[in-house]
């Protein structure tokens, strides 16, 4: 396929659905939506985190089999985004001391930055390292090539990650027979994408409030400074709903989405009450009052991480994700934060160039499944190969009957044909020969030879012939 043509493919595995998504960037760089998918799967991932392989195996298979269907393409490969409760970065320091005052050369910071991958972390790996400064005598740099020193100390971020989580969707992604081109950090990529490097430079803290877990992601100096994922989510707020009053996980979710208010002042003199299954009601008041406490308490535990830098956040906190969809989120965090700065990010459906035929989800946010489509830029699918049409035994006899059939007459037709002419060509031979045979009767005959003298020279020919074919 040319450049033009390629198509991206990108996979997002959330707690409650996996997502994909497939577009194909434009010569100006930005990218069209040409489809979008989600299959719904129970009890399969928690937190980010594949439990079920075979449920999430088949969620997979489904999910490339309609974008093929709907595109007429063969998806073979695909980014993948990897989040989950494990995922966080872990501080590190690497230092050098040199015998006498040196030049600091590339490679110098090469050995650094390959002394800090060796690092080793509890049934966890390194997936992504971001350098954060270097102290280069008594000065803090980003970039110390060049300045002499006796000494010199990096410090990194490293973006780490439990080896299960990435081994189960290396699992799922060759048990459904496809390629990962790459896979991505799905907050870093979301943070790329909602975030500008004034932001990034300023100081800022995007926190994606999911289903299952509310990451946190802090830049400060354009630089990845922290990085954490929470284990609550807005489906912790349905469990409490449908907990306390006894219904289903969807009705508790619809009721949230619909009538669910993130912080409210004060209650209501007179509260309306809500109709659910069986012939009851519930208190807006009751509702209100679940929401609130545990919103209160996922708040406390992003704020717990903000807080120590939050002098140093001059843009704020901007605040993306499904969950952060709840009516007057961001006065929740105000009130419960006392920081006053939160926004909430504009999502990238709004200006993403999205294909005629694709319908967009309503209600959840794909946010972090464009942003992963953002940032692949190598082609994922190959050409489908046309229809080849197989026949059975029988089909396969009668066709060659009929073949033989036409084989048979056209080839009579030509013998005909043939023969017609021939006969023409030798009607002078056949009128001269007459000729002669007239002759031949008109003149005396010879003798005819005695039998045993024809026999005994036909056997001499015979006997002639053989050893002729023995030689």
């Amino acid at each position: 396929m040319g450049a033009d043509k390629d198509i991206i493919v990108a996979l997002e595995f959330g707690t409650s659905a996996i997502r994909g998504i497939a577009g194909r960037r434009k010569a100006d760089g930005t990218v069209q939506i040409l489809d979008i998918e989600k299959e719904n799967i129970a009890n399969a991932i928690q937190r980010g985190v594949i439990y079920n392989i075979d449920k999430t195996t088949q969620a997979i298979t489904t999910i490339v089999a309609r974008l093929n269907e709907r595109l007429n393409i063969r998806v073979v490969r695909a980014y993948v985004g990897i989040g989950g409760q494990s995922l966080h970065t872990a501080g590190n320091v690497v230092s050098r001391n040199m015998e006498t005052k040196v030049k600091i050369t590339p490679e110098i910071v090469d050995n650094l930055k390959d002394n800090n991958l060796t690092t080793q972390y509890s049934k966890s790996r390194i997936l992504e390292v971001v350098p954060q400064e270097y102290i280069v005598g008594n000065r803090t740099v980003t970039d110390p090539v060049g300045i002499q020193s006796e000494q010199i100390e990096a410090r990194f971020m490293n973006v780490v990650a439990k080896n299960t989580l990435i081994e189960n969707i290396q699992k799922c992604m060759r048990m459904a027979k496809i390629e990962i081109v790459d896979m991505l950090i799905s907050p870093l990529a979301l943070a790329d994408a909602l975030l500008t490097d004034s932001e990034k430079r300023s100081g800022c803290a995007m926190v994606d409030f999911g289903a299952g877990t509310t990451t946190v992601a802090i830049y400060n100096g354009n630089l990845l400074r922290h990085l954490t994922v929470i284990p609550l989510g807005g489906n912790n707020i349905t469990d409490d709903i449908a907990t306390g009053h006894q219904m289903e996980s969807d009705e508790a979710e619809t009721l949230k989405r619909k009538r669910g208010i993130a912080y409210v002042a004060a209650e209501s003199d007179n509260p309306q009450m809500l109709p659910i299954s069986n012939d009851r009601t519930i208190s807006e008041n009751d509702l209100l009052y679940i929401i609130g406490a545990r919103q209160e308490e996922i708040i406390a535990n992003v704020w717990s991480h903000i807080e120590p830098v939050s002098d140093k956040l001059l843009s704020g906190i901007v605040i993306t994700g499904g969950a952060a969809q709840l009516k007057d989120m961001p006065e929740a965090i105000k009130h419960f934060t006392q920081f006053s700065k939160v926004k909430a990010a504009k999502s990238l459906i709004t200006t993403a160039d999205v294909a005629a035929a694709v319908t967009t989800p309503q209600g959840i946010s794909i946010d972090t499944l464009i942003a992963l489509l953002m940032h692949g830029k190598d082609n994922c699918v190959e050409e489908p190969k046309p229809d080849t049409e197989f026949k059975t035994d029988d089909e396969e006899q009668d066709l060659s009957d009929d073949n033989m059939t036409d084989f048979a007459d056209t080839n009579h037709d030509e013998k005909t044909d043939k023969s017609v002419e021939e006969a023409k060509e030798k009607e002078p031979a056949k009128e001269e020969k007459k000729k002669e045979e007239e002759e031949k009767i008109s003149k005396p005959k010879k003798p005819k030879k005695p039998l045993s003298q024809h026999i005994k020279e036909m056997g001499a020919a015979l006997k002639k012939l053989f050893s002729e074919g023995n030689d």
